[in-house]
């Protein structure tokens, strides 16, 4: 018998490959329809929920600290459990037809010529909760809506006399890994003066701006159900399944267990059970007698993660100033506070590259696409814009961004990630009295309540 050439064995197989695409065209009729009515729903989603967010009526608060705050961020950690209460969950027709989504909420810290501001973007449906929970954590502090500080900017800086950088922060591992929280910087502290506060260093960089620069960092954050937790619990059984596969000898020990047990049943069939026959010893593996102290860290770590109540969040950072000053030195300083959070075991910060302007391969066009990511990020800025997945194809998110992940540097920029509660606090909460950067608005005098019987005309 003859053995088909290679050009035989390549014919057959294009041979092939024509026949099933033919059949594969063939049924048109099928797919074709179900391909139109997802791509119909998908575009019917992105209108609904388009329209939904632009009948949202959102405001602007600005928070005047206290000069004097002895609270840790645990205060903060109190008013995020408190704004977690509006977390909602909408019915199938308040979903699908009205386009209902969760709201969010912007938290931000603006720097302008050096003069910083604590300011929460919310719909205004939310204002009471949100001033109930601020007074709740912090009496003395000054509460007052403002105007949008970003319509003071041209809305395209690259072709202006303006430059600009901005990024949005994403976790180097798995959001199931915490990062460095604030309980780590005041382990071993005991007077107050030694406490350390952890967005103390970002201030500090905010505050040296030069006239005319502008540092904005935005902290989006909107509440999510307790299913995040599976992706912890599934990291523990992973780190506590290979422990145990670093167990030595285990398959030795097993069987001689087997061994053992087999003599012994033996024993007992030809000569009934005996007093002084050995009890079998039950032969169980506990993982952390093969667990690393890094290993039990990560561990110890990933529970307390999983305790606590969590929001989807998204941090963005813009940096701005006039060409002649622009200093790339004052975006290293952010990224750098933001990198105090991160240890080697456990978790941390990195720009996001799909949204950050700078373009690290030479391509043509350089110059035009930097502008446009510029053009990109301050939109996202401006709208508090808060999306993951393309609106327009989200039933692909399962079948094929999680088997194909290359498709998310097509269809993905930003990239949420959750936090609980202890984490976020840890990023965003009002300084202490420890941290003296200038140019912070704060109240100076304190409040008090007129006396019982004060008469009043």
């Amino acid at each position: 018998m003859l053995m088909p050439t290679p050009l035989q064995i390549i014919f057959a197989f294009l041979t092939a490959l024509y026949r099933i695409g033919g059949f594969l065209l063939s049924l048109w009729w099928i797919y074709c329809p179900l391909i139109l009515f997802f791509l119909a729903k998908g575009l019917w989603l992105k209108a609904a929920r388009q329209k939904f967010i632009q009948r949202i009526d959102w405001l602007i608060l600005e928070i005047k600290p206290p000069a004097e705050i002895k609270k840790t961020p645990r205060a903060m950690e109190q008013f995020f459990a408190g704004l977690h209460g509006t977390q909602r969950t909408p019915n199938w027709k308040e979903r699908n037809i009205g386009g209902e989504v969760q709201e969010w909420f912007s938290l931000e810290m603006v720097s302008q010529s050096g003069e910083i501001h604590f300011l929460i973007r919310l719909p205004k449906m939310y204002r009471d909760l949100v001033e109930a929970q601020i007074y709740a954590q912090y009496p003395e502090t000054e509460i007052e809506q403002v105007s949008d500080y970003v319509q003071s900017v041209p809305v395209d800086m690259a072709n202006s006399d303006y430059d600009l950088w901005g990024t949005e922060l994403v976790l180097t591992k798995e959001d199931a890994y915490p990062i460095r929280t604030y309980t780590a910087f005041e382990k071993d502290i005991l007077l107050e003066e030694q406490r350390i506060d952890p967005v103390a260093s970002l201030l500090e960089v905010m505050s040296k701006l030069k006239e005319g620069e502008n540092i904005w960092i935005q902290t989006l954050v909107r509440p999510v159900m307790s299913e995040w937790r599976k992706s912890c619990e599934k990291l523990r059984d992973k780190i506590l399944n290979r422990a145990v596969a670093r167990a030595p000898g285990e398959l030795k020990k097993e069987a001689l267990a087997w061994k053992d047990e087999s003599r012994n049943q033996l024993h007992f069939l030809l000569a009934g059970p005996s007093s002084t026959s050995p009890a079998v010893e039950e032969r169980k593996i506990n993982p952390l007698d093969w667990m690393t102290k890094s290993e039990k860290d990560v561990l110890t770590a990933l529970e307390e993660n999983i305790n606590k109540i969590a929001f989807e969040i998204i941090i963005r950072f813009v940096y701005s100033a006039p060409s002649d000053i622009f200093s790339k030195s004052n975006v290293s300083a952010v990224i750098g506070c933001y990198k105090q959070f991160s240890t080697e075991n456990l978790n941390g910060f990195k720009p996001n590259k799909k949204v950050t302007p700078k373009i690290d391969y030479r391509v043509q066009l350089k110059k035009p696409r930097e502008n446009y990511r510029k053009r990109k990020i301050l939109a996202a800025y401006r709208k508090r814009e808060f999306i993951q997945y393309s609106t327009a194809i989200p039933y692909l998110k399962t079948f094929f961004f999680e088997r194909l992940p290359i498709l998310n540097w097509f269809f993905i920029r930003s990239q949420p990630f959750v936090f609980n509660i202890e984490e976020l606090a840890t990023v965003y909460h009002y300084p202490g009295e420890m941290v003296k950067a200038p140019l912070t608005p704060k109240v100076e005098a304190k409040k008090g309540e007129p006396p019982m019987r004060l008469p009043v005309k």
